[in-house]
């Protein structure tokens, strides 16, 4: 039998799976990786090699299987800000400590819902809590969601499931159908409305944080490597929003990964194809592409039996049809380190 003890202390063996996962990626800015791209990227706001990135991403994964404390993480970043030469924004305790505590809290958060949605556990425990921190600043809207019980598959949990943002130590705990009594309830809560004004910033969750880490994480790795982040609708949510100026240039988001088995000329399998924010400016007044064309045709030109053709410049041209209308999109490869990536030039629909 479940009970509610063995499913808060075990071992957290899938925190640390959850964050050795992930993969190195140098960024200029903390607007380049949001939201379910975080579940599959370690990133650190500004630092742009690969190099500092993965040093970063030791001393976390220290802090993870070790259990290092926030002191010695800031002694390794002070090490690290020397070896490498980086010149950060922010003050030093509070940049450390926001690197140190965001992937701490999103790896445990990972990792609990990899336990709590074992079916074993879902079924003894069909309900979740939301539980604020008690923090002496809190957020208003989290100490409203505090003591909400929620069905374990509500939607509220796909963009709400803490941590909420920076520094927010709200944390969800499994609740019984006799808990649920216990708590004076007969029928779980009515899950809180997180429309805000019909901007696609949910109330009460920071920017960047409307996601649910582990559910992003699971449904990247089983049952296959699917990129979660290359979601149509979070292309078209970031398509929309770079419409309307939020995302500067040179931010950008996934689109489509190329798939294992495919036999495409330029393409290796695994390659991520992204697009940038002023691509999509610069294609603001054609008709055809809209957020939603955005974030379907190149996922679904990137299948098999797709033409490639590759230039003399080293851009990958790949044509097909989508729904009986002729599609051709241009690529460039970028290689950064031993890694590489593809950036979405043109996306047009050919006319005879």
């Amino acid at each position: 039998m479940v009970t509610t003890a063995g499913a808060l202390d075990l071992p957290f063996d899938e925190a640390i799976r959850f964050f050795r996962d992930k993969t190195s990626t140098p960024t200029s800015s903390w607007r380049e990786v949001w939201d379910a791209a975080h579940s599959k990227t370690f990133m650190v706001a500004g630092a742009n090699t690969v190099a500092l990135v993965d040093d970063f991403r030791s001393e976390i994964d220290k802090a993870l299987s070790q259990g290092t404390t926030l002191a010695e993480f800031q002694k390794g970043f002070d090490q690290l800000v020397k070896k490498h030469g980086w010149s950060y924004r922010g003050e030093r305790g509070w940049r450390s400590r926001t690197i140190f505590e965001t992937n701490l809290s999103t790896a445990y958060a990972a990792g609990r819902y990899a336990q709590l949605t074992e079916p074993d556990t879902l079924a003894t425990f069909p309900y979740w809590q939301y539980n604020h921190s008690g923090a002496l600043h809190p957020r208003l809207q989290h100490t409203a969601w505090d003591g909400k019980v929620l069905k374990a598959d509500d939607p509220f949990w796909t963009v709400a499931y803490p941590p909420n943002g920076f520094r927010c130590g709200c944390f969800v705990t499994p609740v019984s159908q006799s808990r649920l009594r216990r708590l004076g309830k007969s029928v779980p809560d009515a899950a809180p409305d997180l429309d805000q004004l019909g901007t696609d910033q949910p109330l009460g969750v920071d920017p960047s944080f409307a996601y649910n880490p582990g559910m992003a994480w699971l449904k990247q790795t089983a049952p296959g490597p699917v990129a979660v982040s290359a979601s149509e609708a979070n292309a078209a949510a970031f398509v929309a929003s770079a419409l309307r100026g939020k995302w500067p240039d040179g931010a950008w988001t996934p689109v489509a990964v190329a798939e294992k088995g495919l036999d495409l000329a330029g393409i290796v399998p695994g390659d991520e194809l992204r697009l940038l924010a002023e691509r999509i400016r610069s294609d603001a007044e054609k008709p055809d592409m809209t957020p939603a064309a955005y974030a379907a045709i190149p996922r679904r030109l990137l299948k098999k039996g797709a033409r490639i053709t590759t230039a003399d410049d080293g851009t990958i041209s790949v044509s097909g049809t989508v729904e009986g209308t002729a599609w051709e999109m241009r690529a460039r490869p970028v290689i950064n380190g031993n890694r590489r990536h593809l950036n979405l030039i043109s996306l047009r629909k050919v006319t005879k």
